[in-house]
């Protein structure tokens, strides 16, 4: 770039013509002259602000990445300018200041289970998922729908995010390299931390990509990890934890979705005993498209949930997928998958033939909060951009922020944070005691979910009325908002419904009722 210089606000305003146009935005001066004919709103709406200081309406229009973008415009400061503002990089890669855009206990608050350690990961995580090549390639598979790059994968596995958003465990010890270089040792990680590793990972709002990225095996892992056998953990799981391989979780079908005990895929042992042929299909499997191992659910035995077994299939000829459009970007890999005569060794059953369904249960509860953690990281950073834009639009001579219809749509989001936020510290801190299958967390992770899923409704509802236009389109100010928007009623359904997960948590509170109890 040419040595930065500094103006005088008179000499910047006498380059104001078609072959000459300057502008100012934050103190900086960019000469747009030859920018002009590009600019996507036409040449002659730009030099109108020829020579003028368009600080406000540019933020009126434009997010600060565009800043980023077109750096090499900058001529130079304007004399007398405040310190220059950070790049939006810079920004990404910080901790907000904006209220209410991160957990309480980074704004004041304190909490007994967050220590420093949770901080740090925090902060070592958000700078690492703020690298330009990262980002680059997130925003570019979901406009262009492809998968995420394998040097990129390879890139986050090796810093240990795909080990750190299957939890705690022994696992962590097997990057080499060490949890983001040692910010977290393996012996201290617990499900706080894992909890930090999945609010940072999705805070690119690209959806497609992040779930393409560890959507399909953050669910599908901790079956190897938990019900594997030795050669499993010791061949299929360094190369999944590296990134250098992929895995699914296929349990859903076109027949059986909340009804596991429905499904019809089946494997039935060969004559000599020693192999299972799969036959039959799922679908909406994330991460299907880019897997090279489908964690499958099968039936070896008669109906019901006694019938199921888990097998772990190899991707082969025998084993095809087809893209399934949803309405968030195809960069998810959601397929559907067809198993035709697949020949599986019998060596690949996780456990026991029929106790498929109890496998499939306890990988719940974990899969379940995962989608919580997301989604709710997802809402909270919806409700930022919302807040930024209510301090920054101005109607009618005034700051939107200053209609009071406004700041209760905005009291509305704030307050559906922080209460569901409540709720999931207090499951994870149980889960740090307890478990993830302690008795008294299935009813709670499902009311949990309904709850996040009832809020991301609210917020979404809320962020578009106040951004308006710029909520339904995708690209611009309101990019983000409207990706929430889009897809936010996905996690509703995948999971467990909403429906499913409010009756399953009345069923157990029903169970747990003491016979004894009166008005």
């Amino acid at each position: 770039m040419p040595e930065m210089k500094t103006f005088t606000r008179e000499e910047v305003a006498k380059h104001n013509s078609d072959k000459d146009c300057w502008m100012i935005i934050d103190g900086d001066v960019y000469d747009v002259s030859t920018f002009a004919k590009f600019h996507p709103g036409g040449k002659q709406t730009l030099l109108e602000f020829g020579g003028k200081d368009v600080t406000d309406d540019f933020w009126g229009l434009h997010r600060h990445e565009v800043l980023d973008k077109y750096k090499r415009l900058k001529k130079g400061r304007v004399e007398g300018a405040p310190k220059p503002r950070p790049t939006a990089q810079e920004e990404s890669a910080k901790l907000s200041q904006v209220p209410y855009a991160e957990p309480a206990v980074l704004q004041g608050l304190s909490m007994p289970f967050i220590k420093d350690s949770h901080v740090n990961l925090r902060k070592a995580v958000r700078a690492f998922m703020a690298d330009p090549e990262i980002v680059d390639d997130a925003m570019e598979a979901e406009e262009t729908m492809r998968g995420p790059a394998p040097e990129i994968r390879k890139r986050i596995a090796a810093a240990g995010l795909t080990a750190m958003s299957l939890g705690p465990g022994a696992h962590l010890k097997l990057i080499p390299g060490g949890l983001l270089g040692g910010v977290v040792q393996p012996e201290e990680f617990d499900f706080f931390h894992e909890m930090v590793v999945q609010e940072e990972r999705v805070r690119l709002f690209c959806p497609g990509w992040e779930d393409g990225m560890e959507g399909g095996n953050a669910i599908s892992i901790p079956v190897i990890m938990k019900y594997g056998t030795d050669w499993m953990k010791k061949e299929i799981l360094p190369p999944l934890l590296m990134g250098e391989k992929v895995s699914c979780l296929a349990i859903t079908e076109a027949y059986a979705g909340s009804d596991v005990a429905g499904i019809r895929a089946t494997a039935v042992k060969d004559a000599a005993g020693e192999n299972y042929v799969v036959n039959g299909t799922k679908k909406w499997i994330t991460s299907g498209a880019y897997s090279d191992w489908f964690v499958t659910a099968v039936r070896t035995g008669g109906k019901a949930h006694g019938g199921i077994s888990m097998l772990l299939v190899p991707k082969s000829d025998q084993v095809t997928t087809s893209a399934i459009k949803t309405k968030y970007s195809s960069a998810a890999g959601t397929v559907f998958v067809m198993y035709e005569d697949a020949i599986v060794p019998k060596s690949y059953l996780f456990g026991e033939e029929g106790k498929g369904f109890q496998i499939i249960m306890s990988n719940f509860n974990h899969e379940r909060w995962m989608i919580c953690v997301t989604n709710m990281a997802r809402a909270r950073k919806c409700t930022e951009e919302v807040f930024k834009w209510a301090m920054q639009r101005k109607i009618f001579g005034s700051k939107l922020v200053e209609q009071p219809v406004i700041r209760e749509k905005l009291a509305q989001m704030f307050s559906a944070l922080e209460t569901v936020t409540a709720l999931q510290y207090e499951v994870t801190h149980t889960m740090n005691l307890k478990g993830t299958q302690s008795p008294v967390l299935g009813g709670r992770i499902a009311l949990l979910k309904y709850s996040v899923t009832r809020a991301c409704h609210l917020v979404a509802d809320n962020a578009v009325q106040i951004l308006g236009g710029r909520g339904v389109t995708r690209t611009g100010m309101g990019r983000i908002v409207e990706a929430f928007h889009r897809t936010y009623k996905i996690p509703s359904v995948y999971g467990g419904s909403e429906e499913i997960m409010a009756d399953l948590a009345v069923r157990m509170a029903v169970k747990a009722f003491p016979p004894e109890a009166r008005l």
